[in-house]
């Protein structure tokens, strides 16, 4: 695939801290559970057996699906998504958020950590596609650096920020907060032209090599 004619649309900073925002979500928020897990297990009464799965299986779902929905965006297009993106991500945060103590607690946080999953898998790939396409020269750099310290850089601080919320606020806000970021990274990119990859003549879609991956 090729991307199609350039529309003459610049990318804006509007734009650009838009999806830098929809990154951190996964890089930033989701990743505090490695260290917060042991108070989330002992506040919803769940065994920590149960709670490392629910922290890896976010990283396991992006892993899965990164690939996949990377062709996808090219193919429906990548703002397009990145709002799918932003939408899982909300539902994801609310759901741990909002996890109740108990029984029920299990099935929501696993279905919102597999949503967080799900989510970076959508937002990673399309919102760097649109850093390509949106930006070129000194303003490309600029924004693949900023992209770069959301996702990577998110990843480093997510210790510190995940001890500092679950000591002082709580870790629930943690993922509420999360949601709401979410939420304006959403409305930031909303509006946002499309942008697809054009498929050439003899593309086809190799379902038996997606299913073997996954």
């Amino acid at each position: 695939m090729t991307d199609t004619p350039a529309t003459h649309y610049q990318g804006s900073d509007k734009l650009l801290y838009g999806i830098i925002l929809g990154v951190l979500a996964f890089w930033l928020f989701a990743q505090t559970t490695l260290n917060t897990s042991p108070i989330m297990a002992a506040d919803l009464g769940l065994d920590q057996s149960f709670m490392n799965i629910a922290v890896s299986i976010t990283a396991l779902f992006s892993g899965i699906f990164i690939v996949i929905m990377g062709g996808l965006a090219d193919r429906v297009g990548r703002v397009r998504v990145v709002m799918w993106g932003f939408v899982l991500s909300i539902i994801g945060g609310l759901l741990i958020g909002l996890a109740p103590t108990g029984s029920m607690g299990a099935p929501f946080l696993m279905a919102g950590r597999i949503a967080q999953g799900i989510s970076a898998a959508f937002i990673m790939p399309a919102s760097l596609a649109l850093v390509k396409a949106y930006w070129d020269g000194a303003g490309r750099q600029r924004a693949v650096s900023l992209w770069s310290m959301g996702s990577w850089g998110g990843s480093g601080f997510a210790a510190l920020f995940g001890g500092f919320m679950a000591s002082n606020v709580g870790w629930r806000w943690i993922f509420i907060i999360s949601a709401v970021v979410s939420l304006i990274g959403m409305l930031m990119v909303r509006g946002t032209p499309e942008s697809k990859a054009e498929a050439k003549g003899d593309y086809k879609f190799d379902g038996k090599g997606i299913a073997y991956f996954m």
